[in-house]
């Protein structure tokens, strides 16, 4: 995740795959010209090119490509997940005031970001894939640095 805004007021963390759903649109383009390039030279296989070659990268973008953004906001005591594919949309709203801290899920050589609270709410993770890297760290940083300074100001 990367800081989009970091604010005294608010902390915005954004994750999106902009590598992966820039490859699979080259892919589309590229099926897609071939089996038109094909069908227009009278070639019935072009469809087939067309459909999977296009078709197949499509429905992966669809599924596969999703955007992550957190949302910590003062003003409102709020911390806002939200979770965006093409179809889909989905949201968790938090009171800030039971957010403990940010802390790093591991699973092998990965790793990801999420919340956890001081009720008895279950650990919120704050993107759904585990990734390699030191991305996972930065942003639990990010959110607890965001959060002591949060609670020193408030105190």
């Amino acid at each position: 995740m990367t800081t989009v805004r970091n604010l005294p007021q608010q902390l915005i963390l954004a994750h999106a795959p902009w590598v992966l759903g820039g490859g699979l649109i080259v892919c589309i383009v590229a099926c897609a010209a071939a089996g038109l390039a094909l069908l227009a030279q009278g070639e019935i296989v072009g469809l087939a090119t067309l459909a999977v070659g296009a078709g197949v990268p499509i429905g992966i973008f669809a599924l596969a490509i999703k955007r992550d953004q957190v949302i910590l906001d003062a003003i409102a005591n709020t911390a806002h997940v939200q979770r965006r594919t093409l179809f889909s949309y989905h949201q968790a709203i938090y009171p800030l005031d039971i957010v403990r801290r940010a802390e790093v899920e591991t699973f092998s050589d990965t790793a990801r970001p999420v919340l956890t609270f001081h009720d008895t709410t279950a650990p919120y993770p704050l993107v759904e894939a585990y990734i390699s890297g030191n991305g996972p760290t930065q942003a639990a940083g990010a959110i607890n640095d965001w959060l002591r300074n949060q609670r020193r100001m408030t105190a």
